[in-house]
């Protein structure tokens, strides 16, 4: 539904203490800078937020929610972490009701190798349980996704490469509606990060591409990008207002020339969000 792709753009790219489907291990050494809490084995997040599209409420393409958010992570040995998500949303209008987002558990090694004066190379694993209705309406039995994150600064710009790889474990090939269910997504994750006191501004760019389970692959690139500004009212409380938007890009190769919108209407979202971190 159109909802849950809203509120999943913003889960994706707009919250600053995580990202898809889990807690990101980038978004997380961001926040240990920010809390100050780098130093305890536990530690973790709850999140409450608003999000929007840009629709007036009396039209029937609006839509708006409620969502809820909460992380843990626990570190081990030097750079060893093990980390859960999970969350949700109260829609606000049209069918409404609570539905849960599919949960994660993962492990990352924040320190894999090291470049420069500041270069960083991490990696994580993650399994996803099945807990959002539209997983299970797609008989989705779990997946696996490995991420290799590439940080390093410019000036006073945190800049982050991610490239990610999941792996689909579906019990049917085909969806109810007859589609064929994706098996392979490949990704690549951009973030840059900038701090000012006790504001925080950031900007991030997601795209990708598809194998289905006939071995096709997707006609076109999926794309996603967000801006988001906060302010940490506390150590451990922060406000942040995020814009992101989604599409897709068709190569020219296909036959067309190619669409590239940085800001579509139609798709996109605003969140206003309240994290506290632990």
């Amino acid at each position: 539904s159109m909802l849950s792709r809203f509120i999943g753009c913003t889960l994706i790219l707009a919250q600053p203490v995580f990202a898809e489907e889990t807690e990101d291990p980038i978004a997380k050494a961001s926040e240990e800078k920010t809390t100050g809490n780098s130093t305890n084995a536990w530690g973790g997040s709850l999140s409450l937020g608003y999000d929007s599209n840009f629709f007036q409420a009396s039209d029937y393409r609006s839509s708006r929610a409620l969502s809820f958010h909460g992380s843990l992570h626990f570190r081990f040995w030097e750079s060893y972490s093990l980390y859960a998500n999970s969350g949700g949303y109260q829609t606000l209008q049209g069918a409404e009701g609570f539905y849960s987002t599919d949960t994660v558990v993962g492990l990352s090694k924040s320190s894999l190798l090291t470049f420069g004066e500041s270069g960083n190379v991490s990696i994580s694993g993650q399994l996803s349980i099945p807990t959002s209705q539209s997983s299970q309406d797609n008989f989705l039995n779990t997946a696996f996704r490995v991420q290799t994150p590439i940080s390093f600064k410019l000036a006073d710009i945190g800049i982050t490469v991610a490239p990610r790889i999941r792996k689909n474990f579906h019990q049917y090939t085909t969806s109810p509606n007859g589609n064929v269910n994706i098996s392979w997504a490949l990704g690549l994750l951009l973030a840059a990060n900038y701090t000012y006191g006790d504001a925080f501004f950031s900007a991030s760019a997601l795209g990708g591409t598809s194998i289905n389970y006939n071995g096709r692959w997707a006609d076109g690139y999926s794309y996603g990008g967000s801006l988001t500004t906060g302010y940490n009212l506390r150590d451990d409380l922060s406000l942040s207002l995020t814009l992101a938007s989604s599409g897709v890009y068709t190569d020219a190769a296909q036959g067309t020339l190619g669409s590239f919108d940085i800001f579509d209407e139609a798709k996109a979202t605003y969140s206003l969000g309240l994290t506290y971190s632990f």
